[in-house]
């Protein structure tokens, strides 16, 4: 025991006379503002990765419609490139016959 008190693991004091070990009144943590500031520390702390998370993910206003006008003049392009090809298959079969 006298390890125990001398490192803090317990709050007393050993009376060597009475050959007794009197422990100090524990003080309630609760009633102090301590845990208040810790749950707000931690709550403060998981708000901010969450807001962080969330600007992360965010995209600006519009910035999908000049890959939707890229992608709109590729497609009206090939479909050019494909109504030549047919006419021209079109054209070679005519002269077959």
């Amino acid at each position: 025991f006298v390890a125990w008190v001398r490192d803090g693991v317990i709050e007393a004091e050993i009376d060597h006379a009475a050959g007794v070990l009197i422990s100090k009144e524990v003080a309630d943590l609760y009633a102090t503002l301590e845990p208040q500031a810790a749950f707000h520390k931690r709550t403060t702390f998981c708000l901010n990765v969450h807001n962080d998370a969330v600007k992360a993910m965010s995209f600006p206003p519009d910035a999908h419609k000049s890959d939707f006008e890229e992608e709109e003049a590729k497609r009206k392009e090939r479909l050019r490139e494909e109504a030549e090809l047919a006419q021209s298959l079109a054209e070679e079969e005519d002269e077959d016959f």
